[in-house]
């Protein structure tokens, strides 16, 4: 089934699954686990945050990013997303869904991202 989005997908990304249960390392202690990067298209994102925090002696930067995405958009709790001049960044919680409303239009999710350098 072909789907008609009212806004173009111009971006995309590359997305990470978060693989439950992980694997072992040589030790055979549990990690974590993504599978291999598969590219997805979504309307664009924005980045309403990012910050130094004001404490002596810290050396980070935390930045946050939204992405805007289709309703078939892959994406879920844990998951890793690449974005272009972002970086690779981890998804925060499930995505804020906005299909349901009382239009019949079905725009899609926000996906919420962070990452913690430094």
């Amino acid at each position: 089934m072909t789907v008609a989005y009212p806004v173009p997908l111009l971006w995309k990304v590359q997305t990470k699954k978060y693989l439950e249960g992980g694997g072992t390392n040589s030790h055979g202690s549990q990690i974590d686990v993504w599978a291999e990067p598969v590219e997805q298209a979504l309307y664009g994102w924005s980045v309403p945050d990012s910050r130094e925090p004001k404490v002596a002696g810290h050396n980070r930067v935390t930045v946050q990013v939204e992405l805007l995405v289709p309703p078939n958009f892959d994406v879920g709790p844990y998951d890793k997303v690449i974005v272009p001049g972002k970086g690779e960044l981890d998804v925060i919680g499930d995505p804020d869904d906005f299909n349901h409303g009382p239009f019949g239009f079905q725009p899609g999710f926000v996906v919420n991202l962070g990452k913690v350098d430094g």
